[in-house]
């Protein structure tokens, strides 16, 4: 999962959080720190293309999310997985891991998860990085969604073959991915098919976490600064504006011919966006 770990700069490892074990990987030194975390369904190795690039400027900490890649979370996972529980799971792990002050950096549902960060421990975010991240209101404010209606959804999703009567996640067809993430490159593709099979079925609650979480309310109590990036080829960007509305120091950057997840089609681009907004 981690094959950028095998070049001599970085170095992997558990650190406990109640109820299981978060994996990471780090390297690079400098006065900055940033932390990367994955997309829903996906894992650390999906940033061994940005990561090292940011490591000749300064220490970079990936991590895979509760449930996900090599951390594991213990007994059987509940229905909804909260935004505010994974987002505890991940300072657990940074404070055992002796830092306490980092740029938080994320793709899709980790860049939701910087964001709830940020808003629960300002004094802990230096700067948050989203990457094509969903920051929308809460569902649970319509009158139509209730935790019923919630699970008629994932027998829907059952039902119209996403994932098996366990929950864990099927393969997705290339022309979905495509028309929904913007992506074209079939290697990314196979990956998060291989990435979404380890995570299981640890995806649906996870996904219901963020669904059920109302960013736009919190956005207003973020005092980092926030950079709201996206690929252009993906359908995200139309999150940014509603953001960026609530936020008090954001700027929104495209990511030319990248998709929803631009720090696998554009590395190099990426990075240097990342860098350019965190100064180093």
């Amino acid at each position: 999962m981690s094959d950028f770990t095998t070049l001599p700069q970085f170095k992997e490892g558990h650190v406990p959080v109640a109820g299981g074990k978060i994996y990471y990987v780090s390297g690079g030194e400098g006065h900055e720190t940033a932390v990367l975390l994955h997309k829903l369904g996906g894992w650390t190795a999906e940033w061994r293309w940005v990561m090292p690039i940011l490591a000749t400027r300064m220490r970079v900490i990936a991590m895979d999310l509760p449930g996900h890649g090599g951390s594991t979370a213990g007994g059987e996972p509940p229905f909804i997985v909260t935004q505010e529980e994974v987002s505890a799971a991940v300072m657990a792990a940074l404070d055992t891991l002796g830092l306490q002050k980092a740029a938080m950096i994320g793709s899709s549902a980790g860049g939701c998860v910087s964001i709830v960060c940020a808003a629960l421990w300002p004094e802990r975010v230096s700067t948050v990085v989203s990457l094509g991240s969903a920051l929308a209101g809460s569902v649970i404010g319509t009158s139509s969604v209730t935790r019923q209606s919630m699970r008629l959804g994932a027998a829907q999703a059952i039902a119209n073959g996403y994932f098996d009567e366990n929950e864990n996640p099927l393969p997705r067809d290339p022309s979905y991915m495509e028309r929904v993430f913007g992506m074209s490159n079939p290697a990314h593709m196979e990956e998060q098919t291989l990435s979404r099979k380890v995570a299981g079925r640890w995806i649906q609650p996870a996904s219901r976490g963020v669904a059920l979480y109302d960013y736009l309310a919190m956005l207003p109590r973020i005092e980092a600064p926030v950079l709201l990036a996206y690929g252009d080829s993906g359908n995200y960007g139309r999150f940014t504006d509603a953001a960026a509305a609530q936020l008090k120091n954001s700027r929104i950057e495209a990511i030319q011919g990248a998709s929803a997840f631009p720090h696998q089609d554009k590395p190099e681009e990426t990075a240097t966006v990342i860098m350019d907004f965190l100064g180093v």
